[in-house]
């Protein structure tokens, strides 16, 4: 059951990725801003999350940020990819993979801040 947040969570960053651009808003000043940007930021933070809460597995603290990092940039990249190939009115952007990513490391650097400090409380 913990793993049905992140699946959630992907399928409504899914649904928003290829929803038609015409939906969106386009002001001058959202785009001055980045603040689409940010927003994939945001989406794919609170998907490092949901993956962190979901995988309590006892493996490697590393090898488990690592793969989420993984996993949330390899979604964002096939996101783009689906939108260049199948929709007509959305293109591939690296930047926005790379507000992905920036997203995702932001959780990943939180978690593994905190875990070293409950590590360290406890020695």
């Amino acid at each position: 059951m913990r793993w049905l947040p992140p699946f959630i969570w992907a399928g409504i960053i899914t649904y928003l990725s290829l929803m038609p651009a015409n939906n969106l808003p386009d002001y001058d000043l959202f785009h001055l801003l980045f603040v689409d940007k940010w927003i994939h930021a945001i989406f794919y933070f609170i998907l490092a999350l949901l993956l962190f809460y979901a995988w309590n597995e006892g493996n490697s603290i590393i090898l488990k940020a690592v793969l989420i990092l993984f996993v949330c940039v390899l979604f964002g990249t096939g996101i783009e990819i689906i939108q260049n190939e199948y929709t007509t009115s959305r293109r591939f952007e690296w930047l926005d993979i790379v507000f992905d990513t920036i997203g995702a490391i932001a959780y990943v650097s939180i978690w593994l801040r905190r875990r070293s400090l409950d590590f360290l409380k406890k020695s």
